[in-house]
Parts: structure tokens; C-alpha cells; sequence
């Protein structure tokens, strides 16, 4: 896939965009080490298109081959002490693979939210995709509704916490992120505050070609007294940091910063 990663990069797909993200987020890099991650994005990004074709036949153990997680017991240790456990990920590494990997791992179902796409024999192709290996797709606007319906029987959730609200959502909050004013939604604070889960951060990043490394970091335990945006700053601080260790992998080209913070309300 590098000639793909060759003609989005000469074509100049939202390279102004990729562009202009690295500028606000990272500028304290000079501008030849900016073009080197923009360089780096685009080569994951290759990378990426030939992972997500290859996902719809992988099985469990070429997938555990790919996918090495460094400290599993942390989540486990969780669901075996009969908790919850919220697994947080971002547009960062490959966050399609790492939904099919904890659908594996943990012996326990897995529940995500997911965003449907506008098409809907797409959104049916993904979600099939995704549910190979068990895990339910729920829509994260029916999510908080199943969770309470199911009255404590998921116990493994997994959430892409770093997505775009409208302006018009009622259900969002506006935190640090790379220096800027980010508006967040809030529905993974307040599920790991109010719901009893333990919530971890995924720290995915690539070890070589079509391999890589996951780290979970604990970022709230169930019990201990967090308000939801308490736990979506954890969140937000460990996830740059972990964007700052590997800045390519990050999707740039999503335009995260496309509304500034309202100056009232």
C-alpha cells in the first residue's frame, strides 16, 4: 500500500488540513520535523487502507499474532474481581484491529458504540465486519439506554472517545487537548462516573509493519469518587502523550478543530 500512501500524499488529499493540524498542535516542532510526521502520516495512512481490506480475514490467532498486548492483566484483573472495565480508544494506530482484538482477549462480550455511516449498506458491511468475533455494535446514541435496559450485564465497553460533537449536542464538554480549547463528548466520563466501570486508556502503537503494541493505562477506578470531566482530562493528557510519542500515527487528516469554543455557555 505505499503507492496508495504515494497518491494521497501527491495528491495533496487534506494535506492543508493535515497540514495545519501539526502547526496548532505541535509548534514547537520546526517545520522540517513537521514535514517528516506529515511525511510518517501518510505512510500509515497506506499502511492503514491495507489493514482495514485485511481485517475481513484475519482470524483470532493471526490477530493475536498482530496485535501483542503488553499488560492485559489490568483489564482482566478487573472483570475477574467481578468489576467493569471501559476501554477508551482514539483515531490513533489502528483502532479497527484493536476492537477486534478485545473481542478476543477477555473471555467476557464485548459491547462498543460506533457512529453509523450515512449509508446504510455500508454501515451494514462495517458493523458486520466488526462483530466477527463477537463483539455488539450498539449506536452511541442508544448506548447509555442499553447500558441501563441491560441493568449491569455489560461489563466490557469499549468507546472512541476522541470523536467530533455538533454544536448543537447538549452532551459535550470542552477540555484542554494539544494546547486548545476541544470539545469532547461526555458520555465517557459520565458512564465510567455514574455506571460503576473501571476506565483504561488503549495506548496503541506500531511495533513494524502490520504489527503492533497495545498498553492499557488505568485512568479511573470503579469506586473511587471522579466526576465524568475528571475522567475525560485523564484521558485527554494521557492520550497526547501518547500522540507525542508517535505523532504519525495519529489521524490528522479528521478535522478535529473545525469549531472554536463557545465564549458563552
Amino acid at each position: 500500500m505505499g503507492f496508495v500512501a504515494w497518491l494521497l500524499r501527491v495528491f495533496g488529499w487534506r494535506r492543508a488540513l493535515v497540514r495545519r493540524h501539526l502547526a496548532r498542535c505541535l509548534p514547537e516542532l520546526d517545520e522540517p520535523r513537521r514535514r517528516g510526521i506529515e511525511a510518517g502520516f501518510y505512510s500509515h495512512l497506506g499502511q492503514l487502507t491495507a489493514e482495514f481490506l485485511a481485517q475481513r480475514i484475519l482470524d483470532p490467532a493471526a490477530l493475536e499474532r498482530r496485535v501483542r498486548f503488553e499488560n492485559p492483566e489490568l483489564v482482566r484483573q478487573c472483570l475477574e474481581a467481578s468489576g467493569r472495565a471501559l476501554v477508551l480508544s482514539s483515531h490513533h494506530a489502528n483502532w479497527e484491529w484493536l476492537l477486534l482484538r478485545c473481542s478476543t482477549e477477555f473471555g467476557e462480550p464485548l459491547t462498543a458504540a460506533y457512529k453509523p455511516t450515512r449509508r446504510e449498506w455500508v454501515d451494514r458491511l462495517l458493523r458486520g465486519w466488526r462483530e466477527r468475533f463477537g463483539c455488539r455494535m450498539v449506536k452511541a446514541q442508544d448506548l447509555v439506554p442499553h447500558l441501563l435496559a441491560q441493568r449491569g450485564q455489560v461489563r466490557l465497553l469499549a468507546m472512541l472517545a476522541d470523536q467530533s460533537p455538533s454544536a448543537k449536542s447538549e452532551q459535550q464538554t470542552w477540555l484542554d487537548f494539544f494546547g486548545q480549547p476541544t470539545s469532547f463528548f461526555r458520555g465517557p466520563g459520565w458512564i465510567g462516573a455514574k455506571l460503576g466501570y473501571s476506565v483504561y486508556l488503549a495506548a496503541m502503537h506500531r511495533e513494524r509493519r502490520g504489527h503492533y503494541v497495545v498498553r492499557f493505562i488505568e485512568l479511573a477506578r470503579a469506586g473511587t469518587r471522579m466526576e465524568p470531566d475528571q475522567i475525560l482530562t485523564a484521558y485527554t493528557r494521557a492520550l497526547e502523550q501518547h500522540v507525542r510519542q508517535h505523532p504519525a500515527l495519529y489521524f490528522w487528516a479528521y478535522n478535529r478543530w473545525k469549531r472554536e469554543k463557545p465564549l458563552y455557555g
